[in-house]
Parts: C-alpha cells; structure tokens; sequence
C-alpha cells in the first residue's frame, strides 16, 4: 500500500477573485508521482465562523472554476445555497487529460493511470483537505467533457465519495451508459444528486453515449437517486458552461433552499398534517447534517405549508404549529397568527383576540401590514359582537317562550 500522505510544497500565491480569497498551492501526490497545482476558494465568512462548509471539487479548474464560484457567490448572497469550499485541480494546457482520466477501451473501467488519480481524489486529496478545512458531510464533484466521464467512476464504489455529481458536455466511454444502469440501481444510504448537461455542438458518437445515459438514469427507480438532465439546444458547448453551472447549483442544493413548488408537490403536497410538520423540521435537521449549517425554519417555508395545517383536518393543529413558529421567530407575528386562526375556528374568541393583539403589537404601526393584520382582531371583535347578540336574542326568546308557556299552562288552570 502506498503512502497516502502527501506534501504541499509551497503557497505560491493569494489573490482576490469576485472579492474572496482564493489560494493556489502546489501538492505532490505519491500515487502519480507528480506535483498537481490547486485553487482553493474560502467563503468570506470562514475566518470568522467556526462552522463547517459543504465542499466542492472542480476538476477542470482552467475551464469551470471561476463560472462556478461566480454562481456559488450569487446563490450563497441570496440564501439558496449554502456557502461552500471550492477547490479545483488545474490542468495546463499543454497536458494531455487522457493521461490521468483516460479508461480500458476494452471494458470502459479505469485503466491503472486514472485509478491512481481516484486514489490521489480518494486517499490524499480529500483526506487533506478535511485536516486542513472544516468539511461538512455533503461533498460535489464538477467536471467537464472527459473528466465528466471519469467522474462516474466515484459512483462504482460501494459508499461513494461524493453526494453531489455535476457533468457538463460529457466525454463518455462506450461501456457507461450500461455502467451507470449498474450503479446507480445500488445506491443506498444518503441521496446522491447527479446533474447531466449538454449544449448543441457536441458530435453525434457523443450525444448517442449521452442520451442512452440519459434513457438509463430517468428509469431508475432508486429513491435515493435524484437526477436533472439539460439540453441547452440553443448553446454552444462554451456558452453551456455558466449556464449549466448555475442550474446545477439549484438543483444539487435544493435541499438547502426553501420549499419551492416542485419540493412542496413531490414531497409534501399528499402528507397529513402531522406528516407535513415533521417534514418541516426534518428538512432543517438535515441541511445540519448535510451542509454544517444550523439554520431557523425559514417564515416563507412556514407559509408555504398553510394549506396543509390551515385547512386540512380542521385546522386542528394549528396551535402547534404557531407554537413551533412562535419558538423560531419570537420577534414575528406569525406564529401568533397561527394561534390566533385555532381558537378562532375553535370559536374561543377571548384567546384568539388575545393572540391577534399580540401579534400585531409585534408589526410597526408605520408598517402596510399592520392595517391587514389589524383587520384580524377587527373580524374576532365582530365575531364576539355577534355572539353576544345571538345570545341575547336566544335568551330573550328563551323569556318569551318560557312566559308564553306560563301563560298557557294559566290559562288551562283557569279552564279546569
């Protein structure tokens, strides 16, 4: 067994990019017997957080590095996706891919040159990395045209290395398409997420390999596999770079994002209410497991399930649910709205208002929702106003029956 331990040789320089810091250092691996330069890109908050961070490794750095933490910039700014550690393997131009990434024409395994780059990936690189960053569990792979196809290789191991997987105009062996059939029906475990994509200037032996992928990955029934495929019909295989690079992080990172309308109807839409609230706080338990990242239930997530827990089973659950809303966001009306809307349809209108009232205390009075919510305690008040006449008529004809039976029962007396 050969020495996984591996030396960096020196920092050769920092410098900024999009405002972040990113490193190149050189590394020896002792499986290729031979130096590899790498970029390292930190999120601007990683000095002063003690946080872990989802990492992504970006095998051709030359061509998808900067596109990508360009697009992981933007997503992370807007909270779609979680802040993440970039590092790309940089190859020069006058290198030939084949040499580390190739495979057997015979079989379309890896010949021995490629299986000491996965041994590099597996047993020194990642390994490194890990010792020297704060790694979250959840790990992506980006790769373009023939490393794409190397990439696949990760998924033949029993527990894959990473649980993201992002192909751009793939280079694919002969035997893959069948390959990945294979694989991909094994997966257990966590989810795995793979993203295929391709633009139209791709010759047709290639496009055929892709699209039997494509065929055999869409009919796989292994829950634990997500798969997106892209055709960029309208762009060329360089315009397809950016494009793909910024759909893939949407989708690889749907987890981490609040519930859209395809996570709410394939996930949720069909849940009870119970079902649907653990759901909630599943997802949230998860983007911790997954991305190192503690985040609050978001309030759009919460509104997002109203349907469920509004209308559905009576509203019956809907103190709990304002409890748990009520225990994310104190500062926030919400969780006293919920509150409020269960003893109103429980028709305990003292509690409700009480809930109202304190919800819009919460709300600046300058604020265009006030008057909204205001009109919540407006409608309790009209509700106990109506109540308190109803009851008032029901007693009075109550008095007028009971003095109309008296009156009868006087009158027979009178008869007899």
């Amino acid at each position: 067994m050969k020495n996984t331990s591996f030396l960096i040789l020196t920092i050769l320089v920092s410098l900024k990019i999009f405002g972040q810091e990113v490193t190149e250092i050189d590394i020896y691996s002792t499986y290729l017997d031979d130096i590899k330069v790498l970029k390292v890109f930190l999120p601007k908050d990683y000095k002063k957080t003690k946080k872990n961070y989802p990492l992504t490794l970006v095998i051709d750095s030359e061509t998808l590095f900067d596109s990508y933490v360009a697009s992981a910039k933007l997503f992370a700014k807007n909270k779609t996706t979680p802040q993440q550690i970039i590092v790309g393997i940089t190859h020069f131009s006058n290198t030939d891919k084949t040499k580390d990434y190739g495979y057997n024409m015979l079989n379309s395994y890896p010949d021995e040159n490629s299986m000491n780059t996965l041994n590099f990936i597996k047993e020194e690189l990642i390994p490194k990395i890990k010792k020297n960053y704060r790694i979250a569990k959840f790990k992506t792979v980006v790769s373009n045209s023939l490393t794409a196809n190397f990439s696949n290789y990760f998924i033949f191991d029993q527990k894959p290395l990473f649980n993201g997987y992002i192909f751009i105009n793939p280079d694919l062996a002969p035997g893959m398409p069948e390959h990945m059939k294979k694989y991909v029906s094994e997966i257990k475990g966590d989810d795995m997420y793979y993203y295929l994509a391709h633009g139209k200037t791709i010759d047709q032996k290639k496009l055929e390999l892709i699209e039997e992928t494509n065929i055999n990955l869409m009919n796989s029934s292994n829950i634990y596999f997500n798969y997106k495929f892209e055709n960029f019909k309208e762009a060329s295989n360089l315009v397809t770079i950016p494009q793909a690079l910024a759909s893939s992080q949407d989708y690889i990172f749907s987890m981490y994002s609040p519930i859209d309308d395809q996570e709410f109807e394939k996930n949720i839409s069909y849940l009870s209410t119970l079902a649907a609230m653990e759901y909630l706080q599943y997802k949230y338990e998860n983007i911790e497991y997954l991305f190192g990242e503690k985040i609050k239930i978001r309030l759009k997530d919460f509104i997002r399930l109203e349907p469920i827990v509004i209308d559905r089973e009576e509203g019956n659950h809907l103190l709990e649910y304002g409890e748990l809303a009520l225990k994310t966001h104190p500062y926030s009306p919400l969780g006293n709205y919920y509150i409020g809307q269960f003893y109103e349809q429980s028709k305990e209108y003292p509690l409700s208002i009480l809930a109202y009232k304190r919800g819009y205390s919460k709300i600046p009075a300058n604020s265009p929702e006030s008057l909204q919510y205001y009109q919540h305690i407006k409608r309790i008040i009209a509700l106990q106003k109506l109540e308190k006449e109803n009851a008032e008529e029901e007693a009075r004809i109550a008095i007028l029956e009971e003095e109309s039976d008296e009156e009868v029962l006087g009158q027979e007396s009178n008869i007899q």
